[in-house]
């Protein structure tokens, strides 16, 4: 019984200490699980601020073009008497100005040929630049780019 008690208490000790160490183990494990979810909470958020500073930025950008493209407008339209519209292109970043072509206007055919292989071009810039010939094209205008 005497050499019972004496191992008793070591054992106990080693098993409760097992049990503490463990729970203690559990609870830090939790705890640094818990960090790295804030942490890409945190992060994400800052992100997400981010494309919203880009988008305003790019919001404010295109506004401030327009209204560059609209003076661009006026000014020619103060020079010229055949100037009949603007508008400014996102894909290409240019103010467009039309003027009213004092050329014979042309077919229909030969307007739709400008575009036959359109749909081949991979360039958003360049179709576009295609389509704005093809309108001038069939309304008998040109365009300037600034």
């Amino acid at each position: 019984m005497d050499k019972t008690n004496k191992l008793l208490l070591p054992a106990t000790i080693l098993i409760a200490s097992i049990i503490l160490g463990g729970f203690f183990y559990v609870s830090q494990v939790n705890k640094q699980k818990s960090i790295e979810r804030q942490q890409e909470i945190k992060l994400q958020e800052d992100r997400r601020i981010e494309e919203a500073k880009a988008e305003q930025s790019k919001k404010e950008y295109i506004a401030k073009r327009r209204n560059e493209c609209y003076n661009i407008y006026l000014q020619e339209k103060k020079n010229w008497t055949n100037v009949e519209d603007f508008y400014y292109s996102e894909v290409r970043d240019v103010c467009i100005v039309r003027y009213k072509s004092s050329e014979p206007a042309k077919t229909k055919e030969k307007c739709e040929e400008m575009i036959k292989d359109i749909w081949e071009i991979k360039s958003d810039s360049h179709r576009e630049w295609i389509w704005d010939n093809y309108r001038d094209c069939l309304d008998n205008t040109f365009s300037k780019d600034f």
